[in-house]
């Protein structure tokens, strides 16, 4: 698979609140982000993907459209995310299991107008993961393959 590499972190302390920029995020097994108001829901971590990203920008007519109006915790290099549905990930210690789509919302479109539709597919808007093995996140990672938990 493509090598993608973490380039921005964020969470929201509230539900409807701005997203914080961080270098780290703290994963929390079973939960998600230690400080996001999402910890516990059953999305534990949402990705979205630079290139796919810009796809999604090109076309609403704004190329450099910031990444952080897609409300994502993560931002990684390269595109193709759809790539990594239903496999397992690491970045360092953490182990997360790929669940499914992010399905875009009108929200995208107060960010900029005709968003939501540009972000529909193929999967542009990123997926989404559950934690299994907590640990650090960290701007600068790589995401690499992960082997499944064994179940009980």
């Amino acid at each position: 698979m493509t090598t993608h590499r973490v380039l921005k972190l964020w969470y929201r302390s509230k539900e409807g609140g701005p997203l914080a920029a961080v270098d780290s995020l703290e994963l929390l097994p079973g939960e998600g982000i230690a400080k996001d108001h999402t910890r516990g829901s059953m999305r534990h971590v949402t990705f979205v993907f630079e290139d796919d990203w810009k796809i999604a920008a090109e076309k609403v007519g704004v190329p450099d459209l910031d990444p952080v109006g897609r409300r994502a915790n993560v931002l990684l290099s390269g595109g193709g995310g759809e790539a990594w549905l239903k496999e397992w990930i690491r970045f360092g210690d953490t182990l997360l299991e790929i669940k499914g789509v992010v399905a875009p919302c009108p929200v995208m479109d107060e960010y900029h107008q005709g968003l939501k539709d540009a972000l529909e597919p193929p999967v542009l808007a990123g997926i989404w993961g559950r934690v299994h093995v907590g640990g650090k996140l960290e701007v600068g990672q790589m995401l690499e393959e992960g082997e499944p938990v064994p179940k009980a």
